[in-house]
């Protein structure tokens, strides 16, 4: 990979770890923010997953600034970092995103709306990807944010119509390979 290419993968990386520290960031505030274990269950659960989606990526922006290449997705995931991650943004950014007096409702809307935006970040980035490697993560990474997405809502709906909240660890759409 040139110089320049490396500078443009290094560029999305860095916009897509962003993303994961800011999602991370939400779910453990939106954690925080719901009173009941269930909802508390989901958006920690979810803040688990952002950290493995975060390490995939730091693995290969290390690997790429390092002078090598994009890795497999199987070295991404057993990749042992050289350096800890910063997994969170400024706390504040989070609650500003999080209203003092917001619903359940509200918190997993937004959730969703989360999940969306980076589901069509990793859509792009794959499409974009000139290398199988970056395409594969990518693939991976916007079909871990719709299961994420597809999870939500079913638990939204669940919410509206039963009102509880709905948290079974056997559904839940897991990182694969965490």
């Amino acid at each position: 990979m040139k110089a320049s290419g490396d500078e443009a993968a290094l560029a999305v990386l860095e916009e897509a770890m962003e993303v994961e520290r800011q999602g991370e960031a939400f779910y453990e505030e939106a954690a925080e923010h719901v009173q009941d274990p269930a909802g508390k269950a989901v958006f920690q659960t979810l803040a688990r997953d952002e950290v493995q989606h975060l390490r995939l990526l730091q693995a290969e922006h290390d690997a790429i600034r390092s002078h090598r290449d994009w890795i497999d997705l199987d070295e991404a995931k057993a990749y042992e970092l050289s350096s800890p991650l910063k997994l969170f943004p400024d706390k504040r950014e989070a609650s500003l995103v999080i209203p003092a007096d917001a619903t359940d409702e509200h918190a997993l809307e937004l959730a969703m709306k989360f999940e969306d935006k980076g589901y069509t970040m990793y859509v792009g980035a794959a499409a974009d990807a000139t290398d199988s490697r970056a395409a594969e993560l990518f693939e991976f990474l916007a079909k871990q944010e719709n299961s994420h997405y597809a999870f939500l809502l079913k638990t939204y709906d669940y919410l509206t119509t039963e009102g509880t909240w709905y948290f079974d660890e056997q559904e839940f759409p897991m990182f694969e390979g965490g």
